[in-house]
């Protein structure tokens, strides 16, 4: 086999592992060796500190996981399944690890995982429930609670996968964070929304089916929608969205659409409260 033929062998195992992968599982004998350093030189791969072999342009998240022998998880690893959250990850990086190295990279938080399987040219980040509980140690309840919204109703989850590894004390906020999650939650928008109403005391219901449609979040008889820009810009939508407050109104709901500023700038609770209260619906916490 020919120096060209063993370079295209090693990229092909690179582009199936992310990107990255320690030099010791792409070069098994000496020709390897000296094929892998070649390419080194003629700048076709990069080396990284660890031995960590990379394609150009490899995410960091993907090489700091190959230094340390982990996987990805927490923020990085909720984006790379595809699911929401309010802020974009910065530069640190959250890596699962089955045993606790002496140093890590600069900007990386270790989180310890007994029995952790590490394929090494396999993904570099955690299975869904894995990641997904590291998350809900790690941030903050509302962070957590979009994540697990959008795994559920995507059918990345289950709740009954979660809690079968939230045993004991310890898990128990857990286990309550989990169970305030809802798959009917259709967007980041409807989770903060949600949220924030039930830290001031009120519980709306989620994904309400009436004739006209699926209600966001209902609270009595106030239908509170949370509309993104995305979905209610084209004339057809804005024509639909005035049919529907029209119906909502004759039968006895009372329509409040919120921006997506204002849920994202966290204003939820004093839009709704006022006109909640107005018509009886706010819950009395002193009574």
């Amino acid at each position: 086999m020919g120096y060209a033929n063993r370079q295209d062998q090693i990229l092909r195992v690179l582009a199936a592992a992310h990107g990255a992968a320690r030099a010791r599982y792409l070069s098994a004998d000496r020709t390897a060796r000296r094929t892998l350093a070649r390419m080194v030189e003629q700048g076709v791969v990069q080396e990284h500190p660890g031995r960590v072999i990379a394609l150009p342009g490899t995410k960091r998240e993907v090489i700091v996981a190959r230094q340390m022998g982990g996987l990805i998880g927490c923020a990085h690893g909720v984006v790379a399944c595809g699911l929401p959250t309010q802020d974009t990850p910065g530069p640190n990086v959250h890596v699962l690890v089955s045993t606790t190295p002496r140093a890590a990279p600069l900007r990386t938080t270790c989180h310890h995982i007994p029995d952790l399987y590490v394929d090494p040219l396999g993904s570099p980040y955690a299975d869904a429930e894995t990641m997904l509980i590291t998350f809900m140690r790690c941030a903050g309840p509302l962070d957590a609670l979009i994540a697990l919204d959008a795994a559920l109703r995507g059918g990345l989850v289950t709740k009954d996968q979660l809690r079968a590894r939230l045993h004991g004390n310890r898990n128990g906020p857990l286990r309550r964070l989990l169970d305030r999650a809802n798959p009917k939650a259709r967007s980041l928008l409807e989770t903060i929304a949600r949220y924030e109403l039930e830290e001031a005391g009120a519980t709306p219901e989620v994904g309400v089916e009436v004739p006209i449609g699926e209600l966001d979040l209902l609270l009595g008889r106030i239908d509170i929608e949370t509309d993104g820009h995305e979905f209610h810009s084209q004339r057809a939508d804005w024509e639909h969205d005035r049919h529907r407050d029209q119906w909502l109104v004759a039968h006895g709901y009372t329509p409040l659409r919120l921006t997506s500023r204002q849920v994202l700038t966290h204003q939820t609770v004093e839009l709704v409260r006022p006109v909640a209260q107005r018509l009886g619906y706010w819950p009395d916490r002193e009574a």
